[in-house]
C-alpha cells in the first residue's frame, strides 16, 4: 500500500531510501543541537552558493542554516559560567 514517502518520491524524484536516509540525518542533527548547552557556531565554507550559508556548532557538531543562525545570534544569552555543570567540555 502506497504511503506518504511513495507520494514524495514520485513528486521529488528522490528514491524512497534516500528520503529515509535524509530523515535520519535530520534527526541526528536535531539530537546534537538539542543536547548542546551552549552553541558556538562557525560558518562552513560553501563557495558554490554563499547565500545558502550554513553554520556548524564547534561544541556539538550540529548544523544550522543562515536564518537559524541569525535568530540564534539575536537571542544569544551569556555563556554559562565555566564552573557550571551545564557547560559541555
Amino acid at each position: 500500500m502506497p504511503d506518504l514517502l511513495d507520494a514524495l518520491a514520485k513528486v521529488t524524484g528522490l528514491p524512497r531510501t534516500e528520503m529515509v536516509t535524509l530523515a535520519e540525518q535530520v534527526r541526528a542533527n536535531i539530537q546534537k543541537l538539542d543536547s548542546c548547552a551552549w552553541h558556538e557556531f562557525a560558518p562552513l565554507p560553501d563557495a558554490s552558493n554563499p547565500t545558502r550559508q550554513k553554520y556548524r556548532c564547534l561544541r556539538c557538531g550540529g548544523d544550522i542554516d543562515r536564518t537559524a543562525y541569525r535568530w540564534h545570534e539575536i537571542g544569544r544569552r551569556p555563556a554559562p559560567d565555566a564552573q557550571s555543570d551545564d557547560r559541555q567540555p
